[in-house]
């Protein structure tokens, strides 16, 4: 699978305090990190190669993200986020397994190698892993959290579900086989992993 081409959706991550940014050039920069994040991944992406692709000055980079971490964090949460957005249907279930057969998408192939490598290096990089939490986990969690609580409310799901063991029971599954990459993250496999735990969980009529 081909890596997710840049956006230009997506919220910017803490910044120091500084100059008004541009939105052109924060774009050209979120661009410039990602294409060099998938060209030679976390280890080998520089500043300076961001500055370089982007035509911005080193200063103007660290001006807005306090290191190489944080701005390779955005950058890809700015590239990914539209595909692995909720589109909102009269079914909460069909709405959780259409996000998932698109974020599986994003955790197959070249993709899901720059995440693991991000989470990997964010273990000694307290601002990076920050970033990641609080630009894509935390916020992927809530909408996730908000589509169970739908279903429990329109009365698909049964009620009174513990929504952050759901969470973890649909997508945890994933990120296990996103990280350690023995087995692939096949159309099957997620299609298992939801009807596992929808199971569990649907209203049926008696």
């Amino acid at each position: 699978m081909t890596a997710l081409p840049p956006t230009t959706s997506g919220q910017p991550a803490a910044s120091t305090p500084g100059r008004k940014r541009s939105e052109s050039a924060r774009l050209s920069i979120l661009a410039a990190a990602y294409e060099l994040l998938v060209s030679t991944g976390f280890q080998q992406m520089s500043i300076e190669g961001v500055a370089s692709r982007a035509n911005v000055g080193k200063a103007t980079i660290y001006r807005w993200w306090r290191n190489k971490g944080v701005l390779a964090a955005e950058a890809f949460m700015h590239a990914v986020a539209p595909a692995i957005a909720f589109q909102e249907s009269s079914s909460a279930r069909a709405d959780i397994a259409r996000q998932m057969k698109g974020l599986s998408l994003v955790y197959r192939g070249r993709t899901g190698e720059i995440l693991a490598e991000m989470i990997a290096h964010s273990q000694g990089d307290p601002d990076m892993r920050e970033a990641l939490f609080a630009g894509y986990l935390q916020p992927r969690r809530a909408a996730a959290k908000a589509v169970l609580q739908r279903g429990m409310d329109q009365g698909e799901f049964l009620p009174n579900l513990d929504l952050e063991m759901l969470v973890d029971a649909l997508y945890g599954p994933l990120i296990y086989r996103m990280l350690i990459r023995q087995h692939p993250i096949t159309d099957q496999f997620i299609e298992q992993t939801w009807s596992a735990v929808f199971d569990g969980i649907v209203r049926r009529e008696v």
